[in-house]
């Protein structure tokens, strides 16, 4: 902990890591409490170089002011997207990151659904406009640049992500603006039982199942499970569109693969990366690989 000339005092933010995920391994978190007693603290992310190598900074932090404005994340105290640096208000001490765990509340999952569907009414201006498959493009260059060791069955998974992406193509999508990303750490629980989301890192004009179908993949392993979740985002049933979101989920798999890779070799100052594309190339395996995939495909 230090002091600053005025009094106040600055300390780490605690450390909520859990693996698989890797919550706060992509930047430096501080938080600045107040001289007085009982006013506002401040939370401070500053992205770590390699995060600003991939990350639409710009996006990223006028996502998360607007959706502060909107009181659908933290209030967004100040942003310098040259230096990476975003300024909240301090919730730490009335939130708690997510887990997994929470999302069995049918009452938080509803929530939390709800919130992010609102997301889609924010004005960002300037958004990027990029699909899982235009970012898995992007992060397979940056990774081979950089020497990144890929797995050997990568050629396949990509092949059957070309085939994919066609088919959605043909189908035809609408767009709109979205979190982008499933990871529940990006999740802060309420005492009062609101529910925020944080660190729209990959934000952007996207496919809504795209969404979606990151969100299914963090958190319904199973068909079975994923449709009940499905119905309540979605407002009902189609099968085909269904297929869709867990076919945007599978490509999300290989992306954030790719990602924990990429940088498990330019910052490797932590295992997080490392673990995280582990568990994510074995989900994605095991997506693209099941025999109900081929069924997904010939039914977008």
């Amino acid at each position: 902990m230090t002091t600053t000339a005025d009094g106040t005092l600055v300390r780490p933010a605690p450390p909520t890591m859990a693996s698989p995920s890797w919550w706060g391994a992509d930047s430096d978190r501080h938080r600045v409490l107040p001289a007085t007693p009982g006013a506002p603290g401040r939370f401070v992310k500053v992205l770590r170089p390699a995060a600003t190598g991939y990350v639409d900074v710009a996006t990223s932090f006028r996502a998360s002011a607007a959706a502060g404005a909107a009181g659908l994340g933290p209030r967004v105290l100040e942003a310098d997207a040259a230096t990476g640096t975003l300024v909240t208000e301090d919730l730490t001490a009335s939130t708690r990151t997510a887990t997994l765990d929470a999302f069995s509340d049918p009452d938080v999952l509803h929530r939390y659904l709800a919130v992010r569907r609102a997301v889609q009414q924010l004005d960002v201006e300037g958004a990027r406009t990029a699909t899982v498959f235009d970012d898995v493009r992007a992060l397979l260059a940056v990774a081979r640049a950089g020497g990144a060791a890929l797995p050997p069955d990568l050629p396949w998974m990509l092949r059957v992500l070309d085939d994919a992406e066609g088919r959605i193509l043909a189908s035809g999508v609408d767009t709109a603006f979205c979190h982008g990303d499933g990871n529940v750490s990006n999740v802060l629980l309420g005492d009062a039982g609101d529910v925020l989301l944080v660190d729209f890192d990959v934000a952007g004009v996207m496919d809504p199942l795209q969404d979606l179908g990151s969100v299914l993949a963090e958190l319904t392993p199973s068909d079975d499970e994923a449709r009940p979740v499905f119905e309540s985002a979605w407002g009902g049933w189609d099968a085909a569109l269904f297929d869709r979101a867990r076919v945007y989920g599978a490509a999300d798999c290989v992306r954030w693969g790719l990602l924990g890779t990429h940088v498990d070799g330019v910052d490797p100052g932590t295992l997080e990366y490392s673990k995280f594309s582990d568990w994510q190339f074995l989900r994605a395996r095991w997506a693209l690989g099941a025999t109900r995939f081929d069924d997904r495909l010939r039914n977008l």
